[in-house]
């Protein structure tokens, strides 16, 4: 009898510590703050490796348990383009570039082989952004003068203020990883990618003297595309950001 009542225990004790290696952690930044996270401030390190690159920070507004907004600006300017080919064909090089994210994070992830809980900004979570690009040069090309129905009356050749936008649309699937050391989970890595379309605007000339001129350029193309035309086209993002939670 006193045999059996044992093994009853034994197994009752093994069923429990099972049930403990299931259930999911508790996995948040509240213990370690005097209240609960707010703000999680955001530098995107990739931004600077764009063709078009810009210096680029962001932040991430907290709403309730879930679900968050995150804004983005960025800017760029000649002398900080890495690629020596862009710095050559246009002077006065410019870029702004935002975005602006809604996103909802899942409560929960793993981490260490074990299933945990976590509270924003920790985890996975889906997003849907919108974001623009505006690229503002000046580019020594010909504008055709006094153009009735694509025929012009003459072309003047120089150097002119153009500028080109670009805007669209991403779904987002993404993580967010905590960096720091147990005890000071500040510091955190966004990971993500994410799937959309981009509408594209070419090269206008900025400073039109009346609405019949028109601009004369070399067509261009990036992976087969011809970026001197106007249209949508798919759009893919991937990506990581820095983060700092306040």
């Amino acid at each position: 009898m006193a045999d059996r009542f044992c093994k009853v225990l034994v197994l009752l004790f093994l069923f429990s510590i099972r049930g403990l290696a299931q259930r999911p952690l508790t996995d948040t930044l509240t213990p370690v703050m005097n209240r609960p996270p707010q703000w999680v401030i955001k530098f995107a390190p990739l931004s600077l490796l764009d063709i078009d690159n810009t210096i680029q920070f962001g932040a991430e507004r907290l709403l309730g348990r879930k679900h968050a907004l995150q804004a983005e600006f960025g800017y760029g300017w000649q002398a900080l383009n890495l690629y020596p080919y862009r710095r050559e064909d246009y002077d006065d090089f410019e870029v702004w570039r935002g975005r602006l994210e809604w996103r909802r994070y899942s409560g929960r992830y793993r981490s260490n082989r074990r299933p945990h809980y976590a509270t924003s900004p920790i985890g996975r979570y889906i997003a849907v952004e919108t974001f623009f690009k505006q690229l503002s040069v000046l580019e020594t090309t010909a504008v055709g003068r006094e153009c009735v129905d694509g025929t012009c009356a003459y072309f003047e050749q120089g150097a002119f203020p153009m500028s080109r936008m670009v805007w669209g649309a991403h779904f987002k699937l993404g993580r967010q990883f905590v960096l720091s050391i147990p005890g000071e989970n500040r510091l955190l890595l966004d990971f993500y990618m994410g799937l959309g379309f981009r509408t594209v605007t070419p090269f206008r000339f900025q400073n039109l003297a009346n609405g019949n001129d028109s601009i004369i350029r070399t067509s261009g193309s990036l992976f087969g595309w011809d970026v001197s035309r106007a249209g949508s086209r798919v759009s893919g993002t991937l990506g990581i950001k820095l983060g700092y939670v306040l």
